[in-house]
């Protein structure tokens, strides 16, 4: 997908659960490292282009889908609904992760797919947030791979005197993978110290 059709996505129609499915579907995004490269849009871009009321109205279409999918016999209440939707986007905001649209997919799919156990009654606040603690987890670990590889192939090319970009990108993406590495362990001693 390239940078200018993934930033067209970016629209209340293509937002919707069945939309974002099939467009996640279709551009064969089905891992953490595909969504990396992907292109696209973030959380925060979504909350900038669309505001934050649609994109927090947009969760809640995504957890009403997968309430009905996963056939709960306790739905959450509407308000309850909004709160945890706003609060997934607060933590996607802030975990300093970029966090985009096909990866509120994955994380969907996997809750419809069992990898988070089974569903007995129905799903909460704490739940969610938990899927996507670990996801966020998991694509801090990925990003950290990502930018290593990077760094290692500008690295093989050797450095040339005219090839000041290559260096500086690998700086950024050395520097990338430090970061990463530091927001994952700190976010594992916040997760530590409250357990």
């Amino acid at each position: 997908m390239t940078e200018q059709n993934a930033l067209s996505i970016v629209s209340k129609e293509t937002l919707t659960p069945a939309a974002l499915s099939m467009a996640v579907r279709e551009a064969g995004i089905t891992t953490v490292r595909r969504s990396i490269e992907s292109g696209f849009p973030s959380i925060g871009s979504i909350v900038r282009q669309l505001g934050y009321k649609e994109t927090a109205a947009l969760m809640v279409a995504h957890i009403a889908r997968l309430e009905t999918m996963l056939n709960v016999s306790r739905p959450m209440q509407p308000e309850a609904m909004a709160e945890t939707a706003k609060t997934v986007i607060d933590t996607c905001l802030e975990s300093g992760i970029n966090i985009n649209a096909a990866d509120i997919e994955i994380v969907f799919k996997r809750a419809r797919q069992g990898a988070y156990g089974a569903f007995y009654g129905g799903i909460g606040c704490a739940d969610i947030l938990g899927w996507f603690n670990s996801y966020i987890s998991e694509k801090s670990e990925e990003y950290v791979q990502y930018n290593i590889e990077k760094s290692q192939q500008l690295d093989s090319g050797g450095e040339r005197s005219y090839d000041r970009a290559k260096a500086k990108d690998r700086e950024a993406h050395q520097v990338a993978a430090e970061y990463y590495r530091m927001t994952s362990k700190d976010k594992n001693n916040e997760q530590n110290k409250e357990n």
